[in-house]
């Protein structure tokens, strides 16, 4: 099977030095990756910054994205050739909406206002676009209390074929306590296990 799978943060710069980003750290993508090689399919990653590479290297197709614009790039260029995409990057829900070519210098004593806008809902522009036979999963990080309404919720509203609802203590954590909601309505919850393990269990899951 192909399978398109994306992992780790954006970078939405505000000038030449600073950005606007998230805490996340890709190693569930990088599981994904791995786990989906291993199980011999024929995989390409699209990898966010700051994330290492060097356990994919030689074992398939790597592209970098520095920003949700970039992303969108790399999604028009190869979501259309994959069965599956998992949609495992951090994208930032919001950018500058107006970017400094310079450094913005320092005003002492000043604050400094960002006008923000939202970025484009990629995983429902995938959604969209798909073909018959190609399927999406995601993932949504959310607060304990809202996990799994709110994850239902994003299920539903982008129109994809599975959602993985996870609370926001698997951030720079080893371990993952997720819950898998697949667009027919099941529920599976597999308990607290490491990135590598549920990984794996995830692959096996949605390419049977």
């Amino acid at each position: 099977m192909k399978i398109l799978i994306t992992a780790g943060p954006t970078r939405e710069p505000i000038d030449a030095v600073r950005y606007i980003s998230n805490r996340s750290s890709g190693r569930v993508g990088l599981a994904l990756a791995a786990a989906a090689i291993e199980g011999g399919h024929d995989v390409t990653v699209l990898l966010g910054p700051g994330v290492a590479d060097q356990k994919l290297r030689g074992r398939c197709d790597v592209y970098r994205f520095g920003s949700s614009a970039e992303l969108q790039q790399l999604l028009d260029a190869h979501f259309g050739g994959c069965e599956l995409l998992i949609m495992a990057a951090a994208v930032s829900d919001y950018r500058p909406a107006a970017v400094c070519g310079g450094k913005l210098p320092r005003q002492s004593g000043q604050r400094m206002r960002l006008d923000l806008e939202p970025t484009p809902d990629l995983v429902a522009q995938c959604a969209a676009a798909k073909r018959p036979g190609q399927r999406i999963i995601a993932f949504a990080l959310e607060e304990a209390d809202n996990l799994e309404v709110r994850a239902a919720e994003k299920l539903m509203r982008k129109g994809i074929d599975g959602i993985v609802a996870n609370p926001l203590g698997t951030m720079e954590s080893d371990s993952i306590t997720a819950v898998y909601l697949a667009g027919d309505g099941s529920r599976v919850a597999p308990g607290r296990m490491s990135k590598t393990v549920f990984a794996q269990w995830l692959i096996e899951r949605i390419t049977l």
